[in-house]
C-alpha cells in the first residue's frame, strides 16, 4: 500500500470517507493518492459523459449484453465470466476501475420491480452466476462491486423498508448467494442495501458488514452505501461501512471530523477504512487503459448468451420454423425490441439488432400488424381488428409480447403479474382465429400465461440485449437448439405465491415463507406451477442412465451419470442435481434442494459421462439453537433431473459426518412448516423469537419518507408536483425525438 490512514490528517481522512463528483472516491493530491472511478453495471456500462447523475443518454455507447435474469437462464456460469471481461475491457476502455455490479439478490416474489437485475430465487445459482461474473470483471484488472447486501428484494419502501426476518432465512436463503460470491470471486467491493433489516439499517449493521463479511467470510475490500444509503453515517463507519456514496456531503464531513475529535468515532475504525479504500484504490487505479474496443466481437458474445439462455416453454413441433413459410408477424415489441430494463442499469448501447432487424437480414417473408401500444404513444384505429384480420391470411402468427417499460422498473414494484390487457385481448383474439400461434416472450419477471393452452409454442427471450432479435431469429429457424432453463419458478397465478397479497405493502416486509422461496415452497406445499423452476425445452431429447455416487473421507460427495443426446440435432442439457432431505430430521426443510448443476452441450447422438459434485456440509441447516451450522445423519435422496419436478435419476446418500439434532422450534411450528403451511404474525413472531415492530406513521416527514408520501403535506404537495413536473417536461420532450435508442431510453430514463 502506497499510503496509510496514518499519514493522513482528520480532514482528509473525513474527505476520503465519503465519494465526490457522484461516481469517484476522493483523492489526497498532497499525497499523490488518486481518485477511483466507479460506473454503473451490472448487464453493461454505463459510463456517464459529464458531471452527476446525467441519465443513460448522456453515457458513452458500450455493449447492452442480456440482464441478470436471462443470463442465469443459461444455467451456464461461464457465460457471465464471458460478459464480466468484455464489461471489464469496456471500463478499461473508458478508465473505469469499478464496475457497480452484479447484484445477487434473491428473488423471494415475481414483482420486485429489479429482478430482471438479479439471477435466481436459488442462491447456489444466484450466487455462482455473481461469482463468475465478478472473476470475469477482476480478470482486467477492474474492480467489481457485488450488491445490494442484504435481504433488498423489494424496491417499494425502498429507503426505509424494515426486512422482518428469521436468522435461519437469512443465513440460507439471503445472505448463502453473497457468501458464494464474496468467497469464490473476491469482488474489490460490496455495496450496503438501503433497508433495515430486523430494524437496524444495512449501512450501520455491525454484523452483517463485520462480524459475518469480514470475520466469518473474509472479505477484505470495501464496504460502500448504494448512493444515498446511509443515515448515521459516524455509525456506519463504527459498524464496518467505509464509504459513503455519492458524497459531496458537508454534513457527514463535519460529523465526521467532529466524531474523529471528541473520541465518539475510533480512530481505529476510521483507520481501517480508509486503509482499505486506499488499498483498492492504489490496485485497481494501477490498470492501464486501452486505446480501442472490438465492440463487433461483444455484439456477437451479446447475440450468443442470449441464444443460450432463451427459453422453450412450450412446443407442440410448430417450432424450428422452416424459414421457408410466409409468416404473419404481431406485436409491438417486433420492432420496439425490449431489450434491457428501466433505471440506473440502462446503457446506451453501441447497436441494437430488433427481431425486425433480424428478420429484415434474412430476408424472411411476413406481413407485420403492430396489435397494440408499445406503452409510450397511443394506437390508432383497431390494431387488434387489423392484427386478426391480417392473421386470417396465413397458418402460422409470431407474437410478441410481454412486459412494457412502464410494466416493470427499479424504483417501485409491479402492482399484479399480468401482462398488458391489451396484449391479453389479443392473444385471445388470435387463438380465436385457430391459426398456429407462435409466442415470443419478453420481460424481465415472470407473468401469469392464462392462455398457454392455446398457442403452439411459446419461446421466453427475457430481456436479452442489444442483439436480442438475432439470438431469437437463431432459435425461431433452428440454427441453434433452445437450452435455456427457468432460474425462477413461473406460477400459474399470482395468489399462489406465499403471502402474495402482504408483498411490499408496508414498511415492515414480514418475511412469514422463511425458507420457502420459489420452487422449495412449490414442491412442499405442493403447489403446481405453470412452469418449474428448472424447466426449459430444446429440439432435442436427452436420456439420463447408470447414476452411481462416490463419498471420500473429506466429505466430498460425486455424483457420476450417463447423459445421451438422443435427437438428431445437437443441444445442450442442463443437468440439475437436488438432494431430497430425509424425512426424520428434527427440523422443517423444503422437499428437497439444488445442490449443483452442469450444462452439457452434445452433439447428436452424442453420449457422455458426466459428474457433478458437492461437499457433505452443504446440506447443513442454519441451526438457531446454537448460532451455527449442523449436519444431521440420516439417509438423503439425490435427484438428477431436468427440472426440479422433472426426476431422472434418483441414488440414496447415507450421511454419517454430523450429528443427531434436536430441534430448536416448538413443535407446533415445527409441525406446521414442515408442510409450508401460512402462518400468522402471532407464530411468525414466535419463530422469529422476539416481537414484531410496530408500523411507523406516515406523518411527520422524515429525509427517508416515501416520495408519495409527500402529496399529505402543502408544503410535501408543492415539492412533490415541482419534481414531477420536471419529469414529465423530460417525457414529452424525449416523446419528440425521432424513433430510437436514443428516443426510448430518454423516455425509460424519464419514466424511472
Amino acid at each position: 500500500m502506497k499510503t496509510k490512514a496514518s499519514a493522513l490528517t482528520d480532514i482528509e481522512k473525513s474527505t476520503l470517507l465519503q465519494g465526490t463528483d457522484f461516481m469517484y472516491t476522493a483523492g489526497v493530491p498532497r499525497l499523490g493518492v488518486p481518485r477511483l472511478s466507479m460506473a454503473d453495471g451490472p448487464h453493461g456500462l454505463r459510463k456517464q459523459i459529464g458531471g452527476g447523475d446525467n441519465g443513460v443518454s448522456k453515457s458513452e455507447p458500450a455493449t447492452a449484453f442480456p440482464t441478470a435474469a436471462c443470463v442465469a437462464s443459461s444455467w451456464n456460469p461461464e457465460n457471465a465470466e464471458r460478459i464480466g471481461h468484455a464489461i471489464g475491457e469496456e471500463c478499461r476502455c473508458y478508465g473505469v476501475h469499478m464496475l457497480l455490479g452484479p447484484g445477487v439478490n434473491i428473488k423471494r416474489n415475481p414483482l420486485c420491480g429489479r429482478n430482471f437485475e438479479y439471477y435466481s430465487e436459488d442462491p447456489l445459482l444466484a450466487g455462482s452466476f455473481g461469482a463468475a461474473f465478478v472473476r470475469g470483471v477482476r480478470s482486467q484488472g477492474v474492480g467489481a462491486c457485488v450488491k445490494h447486501f442484504a435481504l433488498n428484494n423489494q424496491e417499494n419502501f425502498r429507503f426505509m423498508g424494515n426486512s422482518v426476518v428469521d436468522d435461519r432465512t437469512m443465513r440460507e436463503i439471503y445472505l448463502k448467494p453473497f457468501e458464494i460470491t464474496v468467497k469464490d470471486g473476491e469482488p474489490a467491493a460490496v455495496m450496503s442495501s438501503y433497508n433495515r433489516i430486523n430494524g437496524t439499517f444495512s449501512s450501520e449493521n455491525r454484523r452483517l458488514l463485520t462480524d459475518i463479511l469480514r470475520g466469518e467470510w473474509g472479505f477484505r475490500g470495501i464496504v460502500m452505501s448504494d448512493w444515498g444509503g446511509t443515515y448515521d453515517r459516524v455509525a456506519g463507519v463504527r459498524a464496518g461501512e467505509d464509504l459513503e456514496m455519492p458524497g459531496d456531503t458537508a454534513v457527514s464531513l463535519k460529523k465526521l471530523y467532529d466524531a474523529l475529535q471528541d473520541g465518539t468515532l475510533p480512530r481505529a475504525d476510521a483507520d481501517a477504512a480508509i486503509d482499505r479504500i486506499l488499498s483498492v484504490t492504489d490496485e485497481y487505479t494501477a490498470t492501464e487503459r486501452i486505446p480501442r474496443l472490438d465492440s463487433a466481437a461483444h455484439s456477437a458474445l451479446a447475440a450468443e448468451v442470449a441464444a443460450d439462455s432463451a427459453v422453450l416453454m412450450k412446443n407442440d413441433g410448430t417450432l424450428p420454423l422452416s424459414g421457408d413459410e410466409p409468416l404473419c408477424v404481431v406485436g409491438a415489441l417486433f420492432s420496439d425490441m425490449r431489450y434491457q430494463g428501466s433505471g440506473s442499469s440502462m446503457i446506451s448501447p453501441t447497436e441494437v439488432i430488433t427481431h425486425k432487424d433480424a428478420f429484415d437480414r434474412r430476408g424472411v417473408k411476413y406481413e407485420y400488424a403492430r396489435g397494440y401500444s408499445a406503452g409510450t404513444s397511443p394506437e390508432e384505429g383497431d390494431p387488434i381488428a387489423e392484427a386478426v384480420a391480417l392473421a386470417g391470411k396465413y397458418d402460422t402468427v409470431l407474437l410478441y409480447i410481454g412486459l412494457t417499460d412502464l410494466s416493470e422498473s427499479e424504483g417501485g414494484d409491479r402492482e399484479h403479474m399480468r401482462l398488458p390487457e391489451e396484449q391479453l385481448r389479443l392473444a385471445y383474439a388470435l387463438i380465436a382465429t385457430g391459426r398456429r400461434i407462435v409466442v415470443v416472450l419478453s420481460g424481465g419477471s415472470p407473468v401469469e400465461l392464462p392462455f398457454a393452452g392455446g398457442v403452439s409454442a411459446i419461446l421466453n427471450m427475457y430481456l436479452p440485449g442489444q442483439c436480442g432479435g438475432e439470438a431469437g431469429a437463431r432459435l425461431l429457424f433452428g440454427e441453434v437448439s433452445p437450452s435455456g432453463k427457468l432460474a425462477e419458478t413461473w406460477y400459474k397465478k399470482y395468489s399462489d405465491i406465499p403471502y402474495g397479497d402482504e408483498y411490499s405493502k408496508r414498511i415492515n416486509e414480514l418475511y412469514k415463507e422463511s425458507i420457502f422461496v420459489g420452487y422449495r415452497y412449490a414442491l412442499t406445499a405442493g403447489v403446481s406451477p405453470a412452469f418449474p423452476f428448472g424447466f426449459g425445452l430444446s429440439y432435442t431429447e436427452f436420456e439420463y442412465k447408470n447414476i452411481s455416487v462416490r463419498q471420500t473421507d473429506g466429505g466430498a460427495v460425486t455424483v457420476s451419470f450417463t447423459l445421451r443426446n438422443s435427437g438428431k440435432r445437437p443441444g445442450a442439457e442442463v443437468v440439475q442435481l437436488y438432494v431430497k432431505n430425509n424425512k426424520n430430521s428434527a427440523v422443517f426443510k423444503p422437499e428437497r434442494e439444488l445442490r449443483a448443476f452442469s450444462k452439457v452441450y452434445l452433439e447428436a447422438e452424442e453420449e457422455r459421462e458426466v459428474s457433478l459434485g458437492f461437499s457433505v456440509r452443504d446440506l447443513s441447516f442454519w441451526n438457531t439453537g446454537k448460532d451455527g451450522w449442523t449436519l444431521e445423519n440420516g439417509e438423503y435422496t439425490i435427484a438428477l433431473g431436468a427440472s426440479s419436478e422433472d426426476i431422472r435419476l434418483t441414488v440414496s446418500l447415507t450421511v454419517t459426518e454430523g450429528v443427531t439434532a434436536t430441534s430448536p422450534y416448538p413443535d407446533n411450528i415445527n409441525e406446521k412448516m414442515k408442510r409450508a403451511e401460512p402462518i400468522d404474525d402471532e407464530t411468525f413472531s414466535a419463530l422469529l423469537g422476539t416481537p414484531l415492530p410496530n408500523e411507523p406513521p406516515v406523518l411527520p416527514l422524515t429525509m427517508e419518507s416515501r416520495f408519495c408520501d409527500f402529496q399529505k403535506t402543502f408544503m410535501g404537495r408543492i415539492l412533490y408536483n415541482a419534481v414531477c413536473g420536471v419529469a414529465k417536461r423530460q417525457l414529452k420532450k424525449a416523446k419528440k425525438l425521432p424513433a430510437g435508442p436514443e428516443r426510448d431510453n430518454r423516455i425509460k430514463g424519464a419514466i424511472f
